[in-house]
């Protein structure tokens, strides 16, 4: 779409500043233009071993403090004295060493606290480990979530629509970027963030996280297909009064409901979105209180085409010639652009 080679094209730009990147994707729309510029992407699958151990954190007082909430909130909610229960699992977590931390060695040590109808909180982590269905997510022998390198994607399309699982994966991810936010400049990007974030842990958190953000010298971005989706999560409010610049793309169906009201367009700027024609590839960019209308015109640019605007057939055939070539952009870029 229009958006995903905008959203691809910006941060192209912005590699002149040697940012870091972190790319919370949905349909794999970044996932060419990642890998192409020597990136890593992962795609979380339902069912295929993420990656994700969160028990494996090194020991301080901020993570523990996180592992509480974390397993709180995969637990549905606990209660005080439960919430002793779990504090005193992760202090013997952290005393064995890092590959014995493990969802599934943590639980036992609250067995014994049994209620009836499947109450306790060893019933209510059952899914999380060993054969449960959501075990493949968190229950892994060793955490490879890696931030170290220049760009990062993670593909989150399979969990957007399951809160109980979205909702503790964008937590820690979100708490491994935090701390990989060191003052070099960083941009993180959520695409259909309104979605990834619809949560009443993210509402409360959304401002601190944001200014925290800021501080280290980073900017976030929230990127939607539907600016009423956008608008009817809990958390549109509070992105949307921190959202310094805006960027709306044509749309003839653009209902002043969303726009105005929800967005703060005036009736001008939204009657421009609504005229503008697809082909004419403009967009409106708004900070503060004004706004231009830009051109983004990449006809005749195929190659460069093929990586920023990520479609469905062409992350297919990248995933083809990965498998032939290896990751290394140098090796399946040339034979991407031949058959493209």
């Amino acid at each position: 779409s229009g958006k995903t080679v905008v959203l691809n094209f910006l941060l192209a730009q912005a590699r002149k500043f040697r940012p870091r990147i972190v790319f919370f994707d949905k349909d794999r729309g970044a996932e060419l233009f990642i890998r192409a510029i020597g990136g890593q992407y992962d795609v979380l699958r339902p069912g295929v071993p993420s990656g994700l151990n969160p028990l494996q954190l090194d020991d301080t007082a901020e993570h523990r403090q996180f592992l509480a909430d974390w397993l709180a909130q995969l637990a549905g909610g606990v209660d005080i004295d439960e919430a002793a229960r779990l504090k005193d699992a992760l202090d013997a977590n952290f005393d064995q060493p890092r590959a014995n931390r493990r969802l599934r060695h943590l639980v036992e040590l609250l067995r014994g606290g049994e209620r009836p109808h499947g109450a306790d909180l060893w019933s209510r982590l059952r899914p999380w480990w060993g054969d449960g269905e959501r075990a493949w997510l968190f229950d892994n022998e060793t955490d490879t979530t890696d931030l170290t390198a220049e760009a990062v994607g993670f593909d989150m399309t399979q969990i957007l629509d399951d809160p109980a699982v979205r909702t503790p994966a964008m937590m820690y991810l979100f708490q491994r970027v935090e701390e990989r936010l060191d003052g070099s400049a960083a941009i993180i990007v959520v695409d259909e963030g309104w979605k990834a974030l619809d949560d009443d842990v993210f509402v409360r958190r959304i401002k601190d996280w944001e200014k925290t953000i800021r501080k280290r010298n980073g900017i976030v971005g929230f990127a939607t297909q539907s600016a009423q989706d956008a608008l009817e999560s809990r958390i549109a409010s509070a992105i949307i009064e921190q959202a310094a610049t805006q960027i709306f793309m044509a749309n003839p169906k653009a209902r002043a409901a969303d726009y105005v009201d929800g967005f703060g367009l005036t009736p001008h700027e939204f009657e421009l979105i609504r005229a503008l024609p697809d082909n004419a590839r403009c967009f409106l960019i708004k900070h503060g209180a004004e706004s231009v209308v830009a051109r983004l015109d990449l006809s005749g640019e195929q190659e460069i085409l093929t990586v920023l605007s990520g479609r469905e057939r062409t992350v297919r055939l990248l995933d083809t010639i990965r498998a032939e070539h290896g990751d290394d952009p140098a090796d399946w870029l040339p034979r991407l652009m031949e058959v493209a």
